[in-house]
């Protein structure tokens, strides 16, 4: 049956006893991580070009599927490809290596797994072998695509170690993930609260045991001590107040993703939410034996097969004193979906450092830039296909022919003059945000994280085009760009100016309410007293008759 890990023996005691299960042995000695670095590998199923100095051909696709191809100087921008090697994939029917997992109480009055109901200290048993159905073990290849998903939606961290991926006998690489619970017991009796309490399992389970850097990875070693700041173990977050980080600050990160089923499976996902990280519904999560808090989602008193919140990834830096020796994490969720499990040392990469790399010419991470003539004759295709949504504020624009269109100048992120227009490759529209406003606004964890700032779809940085037309308009007329006056008018023949300063719509409407002198004085209305006799009908109204 595979090495048992940990082995959990039942020992009949008196009834008041809460501790029925003994632990016989610790966890295990972790394979060694002293592994090559690797590249980090492109996503599957998501379409970028390679990035290089030299041309391209950048597609635009409006909601049918059609497109409007436009020569770029650089294609999209995505992490370097992975390169070629043996691969292995899970097998089907192995051998079990069954393994339990002995989870404390959740108990308190704000529940660790963020649930309604409390639950006593349980054991629960899986199958910690490579099997893609019970197995909690991913191949090289889903481990790829985790790595990739991160890099691609969650940019302010760079991986400098991973501790998840493990590497065995013959150098195969394994990640981690959550697997079904084959078993499922309570320790000790429900008593006061839990007896009253409503009666759930946990689904899935997972465990880590390889956060150790040993005397002998002097490599290792080496790299975590390297870089602007070194790793401060046992340490808070750098401010206590903000919970924020700055560039270079390096901490030990757990994120999850969840793993997809089938490529119908991801899409569908992928229309609800973007691609960060997410913790399983319940997660439940302790380092050595002790429940660690973290933000995840809450189940809802009026729905409890309703969960909605946020998930933030778990800083485990503060809680780990000595990196020296096995610390262990235990998870376990009610979550019956798989979720990859990834924990590494990360650098934190602020909104202005990701901005430089975005912007940086030739880059491995710069984004692609359409000159002013490529971006014009894509503005005016999407005008000839009728795929531009119209802008125009004027609704009595007698003045302009149907067919013109207006952009605005201003960022609606900051309602300031852009400084560096940016749109997603896939977006249905031609209008802008300003990059560095954008970046700086998704720090925040929260719903509308990665959408665009216009029509609102989730778009990655890395899948993010400058437009050179926008550029051209801002430099030549930043310094009349004002609330009152933002609008670009760009004709049919590729002309454009900057229109004059905004028309306030109720000006439009609103009467000639001068007196007969022609002084400009506004009459007011005279206002009927009470009890005041009714003016004479002089007849001079119309009649109508109804059948």
């Amino acid at each position: 049956m595979g090495q048992l890990l940990s082995t959990v023996a039942s020992a009949q005691q008196d009834d008041d006893s809460d501790d029925e299960v003994i632990v016989l042995d610790g966890p295990p000695t972790p394979p060694p991580t002293g592994r090559k670095s690797r590249p980090l590998p492109t996503p599957k199923d998501e379409t970028d070009g390679a990035v290089n100095g030299g041309g391209g051909d950048s597609v635009m696709t409006n909601g049918d599927g059609n497109s409007a191809a436009a020569s770029a100087s650089t294609a999209a921008a995505s992490p370097p490809d992975v390169p070629s090697r043996p691969r292995h994939k899970q097998t089907a029917g192995c051998p079990a290596q069954y393994r339990t997992i002995t989870a404390q109480a959740d108990t308190q009055r704000q529940k660790y797994s963020a649930s309604l109901h409390p639950r006593p200290r349980v054991a629960v048993t899986i199958d910690t072998s490579e099997d893609p159905g019970r197995g909690t073990r991913i191949d090289e290849a889903t481990l790829d695509d985790v790595r990739a998903r991160l890099a691609r939606w969650d940019p302010y961290w760079d991986v400098v170690h991973d501790f998840t991926a493990t590497t065995d006998g013959s150098g195969l690489e394994w990640g981690a993930r959550t697997g079904p619970v084959c078993k499922y017991e309570e320790i000790g009796k429900r008593v006061g609260d839990l007896a009253r309490a409503e009666r759930y399992e946990i689904k899935t389970a997972a465990v880590v045991t390889t956060l150790r850097i040993a005397a002998q990875d002097s490599d290792v070693r080496a790299k975590l001590m390297s870089g602007r700041s070194s790793m401060k173990w046992g340490k808070s977050a750098p401010d206590k107040n903000s919970r924020t980080y700055v560039t270079g600050d390096r901490r030990c990160i757990v994120r999850m993703l969840p793993l997809y089923k089938t490529d119908a499976e991801r899409k569908k996902y992928q229309k609800k939410r973007a691609d960060t990280h997410l913790w399983p519904v319940g997660t439940f999560v302790q380092l050595n034996n002790n429940p660690i808090q973290i933000l995840q989602r809450k189940q809802q008193s009026h729905d409890h097969d309703l969960w909605k919140g946020m998930s933030h990834a778990l800083d485990l830096t503060r809680v780990i004193a000595d990196i020296r020796t096995p610390n262990l994490i235990e998870i376990v969720a009610r979550d019956d979906t798989p979720y990859a499990i990834h924990v590494a040392v990360c650098d934190y990469v602020g909104p202005d450092a990701l901005y430089d790399r975005l912007m940086t010419p030739g880059g491995p991470k710069a984004i692609p830039r359409y000159k002013y003539d490529e971006a014009l004759k894509v503005a005016l295709n999407y005008v000839k296909q009728q795929m531009v949504v119209l802008d125009s504020d004027h609704e009595d624009d007698d003045d302009h022919d149907g067919t013109d269109q207006t952009y605005s100048l201003l960022c609606p992120i900051s309602m300031s003059a852009m400084e560096t227009p940016v749109r997603g490759a896939s977006c249905r529209h031609i209008a802008c945000f300003d990059l560095r406003n954008w970046l700086h606004n998704n720090i925040t964890v929260g719903g509308t994280r990665w959408r665009c700032a216009l029509c609102e779809d989730f778009i990655s940085p890395f899948d993010l085009i400058v437009d050179g037309m926008f550029c051209r308009f801002l430099d030549q007329h930043k310094g009349e760009i004002s609330s009152a006056r933002d609008k670009i008018q760009l004709r049919p023949d590729g002309s454009w100016s900057l229109m004059e300063a905004n028309k306030l719509r109720y000006q439009s409407r609103k009467r000639n309410s001068g007196d007969i002198g022609g002084n400009g004085a506004a009459t007011k209305k005279s206002k009927v007293e009470p009890g005041a006799p009714t003016p004479p009908d002089n007849g001079d109204h119309e009649v109508i008759e109804l059948d």
